[in-house]
């Protein structure tokens, strides 16, 4: 039993190291505001949809730059940007990938995508950067570089929350542990207590309590063996015959032979 609940403890200080080596890597990343970044490089107009930018209840910051000149980036209805694009070459990002961090994009369509800047469908557009809220969810993102090539995007939410949590399970990690261990440092050399003796246990048991030394052969001298008590013999329990006692009765012989003497 001591064993199984040494070995739970050491289970449970391995699982709080984990834990608070999870929670300091998580907070290193994040930082103090809970920031998480993915990037990825594309080399033709990249639609971001809403399995990226409402996968987590914050805002959402898209950034985008491209070596040929100015990016061109707007948020609409995701069924409106796929209108737009049509059959057009572009990419579209599958899926962000935790903790590497980094945007999986996958490629459709051919042909050249006309300028859609001048398109009445955005809610927002801007140049360079664009923020998207969760209020207006969902949302699709097109990334169209002015003047074509390729574009570094950057895809970053924040939530303050992370880090808090991060800090969490580093703390409770870190107690886990303390205590755990403190514990296996006072318990885990600790020498067993010794079992009772045997004599003393043969004399609290029943066996023994009727068989002692003393009780078969009396008490005995100092430093002479107790000798066995020889075994008792069994009573025997027949009957003897009966011998009825005869009792002897006086005759009268000579009373009647004495008078004929006489005569």
């Amino acid at each position: 039993m001591a064993l199984a609940r040494r070995i739970a403890v050491a289970v449970a200080a391995m699982l709080g190291l984990a834990l608070a080596v999870f929670g300091a890597w998580f907070a290193f990343v994040l930082g103090p505001k809970g920031t998480a970044s993915f990037e990825a490089t594309s080399n033709a107009p990249l639609v971001i949809g809403p399995n990226v930018l409402n996968r987590v209840n914050a805002p959402v910051t898209v950034s985008a730059d491209a070596a040929s000149g100015p990016v061109f980036l707007g948020a609409a209805v995701p069924q409106d940007v796929d209108q737009l694009v049509g059959q057009a070459k572009h990419n579209f990002v599958a899926s962000a990938s935790f903790p590497a961090r980094t945007l999986t994009i996958e490629q459709l369509g051919s042909g050249d995508l006309p300028d859609p800047s001048g398109s009445h469908i955005w809610r927002s557009s801007a140049d360079g950067s664009i923020t998207v809220t969760q209020d207006q969810a969902p949302q699709s993102v097109l990334v169209y570089p002015s003047k074509g090539g390729s574009v570094d995007v950057d895809v970053t939410v924040a939530r303050n929350t992370w880090f808090l949590q991060s800090l969490v399970a580093l703390v409770v990690g870190l107690i886990v542990v303390a205590f755990a261990g403190g514990w296996l440092w006072q318990h885990w050399r600790t020498v067993p207590e010794p079992a009772p003796d045997g004599d003393a246990t043969a004399d609290r048991s029943p066996t023994a309590s009727s068989d002692t030394p003393d009780e078969a052969t009396g008490p005995t001298e100092a430093g002479e063996p107790a000798e066995p008590a020889e075994p008792a013999e069994p009573a025997m329990s027949v009957a003897e015959p009966h011998t009825p006692e005869i009792t002897e009765t006086p005759t009268t012989t000579d009373r009647t032979e004495r008078p004929e003497e006489a005569r």
